[in-house]
């Protein structure tokens, strides 16, 4: 059956669309042209002069496209760096579990998975990230114990964004709270110089304070690792950002939404946690959203600390002696990594939007 073809009127509404005017026809035809030529460029090099993962390393050394079989020898480097290889399956592991729980929170933040509860995703968080540290560093329940220092890869980079985002976020909240209240003047100062003086600093400088001056304040003798100083550095900068979002939402409700819980004789803590709160993340959450893709994004700085994360490996797989020439199919590992994770984050902002243009009409 031959699909009906659109209507004359919606023929004439692309054409104006693509080529209304002369300088629209022209910028058209030359993003046409672009796109073409990109989308060629990468088949070509992906597919048709590519070298399968079957064929030699030899014959990518005389091969103009993709080394598959790079990825076929470095995949697991890459993946998890120095991690010992007989223990693979824990950065795995954890690296799943935390790919999976952000799945999950991103799902029912847009209305799906409406079974589970708040209270239960919080509880999940609870577990895991506890559980993820014990099975990264070991020495308990029969496990070898693993250094920081050879944490790399993936987990590295999920634990120092999914688990730094996660702890930030009720710690955002709670400032948020502090500067639009107006009960306690203390606190809210303190929660403005707070939030204002940690973003305007830039992230790099919150990260080198974290790793070479936290330690310095601690007792003696006490030794903190790189990975949980950084950690808590991110947990700090990123609260500040959250806490702004979710001021918005808060000054983007209404007075009589503060005038009738009053009214129904509900205290502050009540109203807050009950009327307002609720409301003011709805509102949020977009703005939320986009403060995740950009720490998530961010958290690749760390590689000037020298922590290994996805980025840093990938540029360690092919530093290696006569690996000089993969850097193209390392850094497109990393880069497919981030686009598709960034893709699935940026899809769940527009069902938000989405979803609160449906309740504002």
């Amino acid at each position: 059956m031959i699909p009906p073809s659109p209507p004359p009127e919606m023929r004439r509404d692309l054409w104006r669309q693509w080529f209304g005017t002369p300088v629209t026809a022209l910028v058209s035809l030359i993003s046409a042209a672009v796109a073409l030529y990109v989308t060629w460029a990468l088949l070509d090099w992906a597919v048709i002069s590519a070298v399968s993962p079957t064929q030699p390393m030899e014959d990518c050394a005389r091969a103009s496209g993709a080394c598959w079989r790079f990825y076929l020898e470095k995949s697991r480097f890459m993946l998890f760096g120095t991690y010992p290889y007989a223990e693979h399956w824990r950065p795995a592991l954890v690296s799943a579990l935390l790919l999976a729980l952000s799945a999950l929170v991103g799902l029912r933040i847009t209305g799906r998975l409406r079974w589970l509860r708040p209270q239960m995703l919080v509880a999940l968080w609870a577990g895991v990230i506890p559980l993820a540290f014990v099975l990264m560093g070991g020495g308990a329940g029969g496990l070898p114990a693993i250094d920081m220092s050879r944490w790399n890869g993936m987990p590295v980079l999920l634990i120092l964004s999914a688990i730094a985002i996660a702890l930030a976020f009720p710690l955002g909240v709670a400032l948020a709270v502090l500067r639009h209240q107006t009960r306690w003047p203390v606190l809210r100062r303190a929660a403005i110089i707070y939030i204002e003086g940690m973003r305007g600093f830039p992230m790099v400088t919150v990260l080198f304070v974290g790793v070479f001056v936290l330690p310095l304040t601690l007792p003696p003798d006490t030794r903190i690792s790189p990975v949980i100083a950084t950690l808590i550095a991110l947990v700090f900068f990123h609260a500040s950002y959250f806490a702004e979002d979710v001021r918005g939402g808060l000054q983007s409700l209404p007075d009589s939404q503060h005038e009738a819980a009053f009214s129904l004789g509900l205290s502050w803590g009540k109203t807050m946690r009950l009327v307002l709160l609720p409301q003011a993340l709805s509102r949020s959450l977009p703005a939320l959203v986009n403060s995740v893709i950009g720490a998530y994004k961010d958290t690749s700085l760390v590689v000037v600390l020298g922590i290994h994360d996805l980025t840093s490996t990938a540029r360690m797989a092919f530093s290696e002696p006569g690996w000089g020439q993969f850097a193209l199919e390392a850094y497109a590992f990393v880069g497919v990594w981030f686009l598709l994770s960034c893709a699935f984050l940026s899809w769940v902002g527009r069902e938000l939007h989405r979803k609160q243009s449906r309740n504002s009409h």
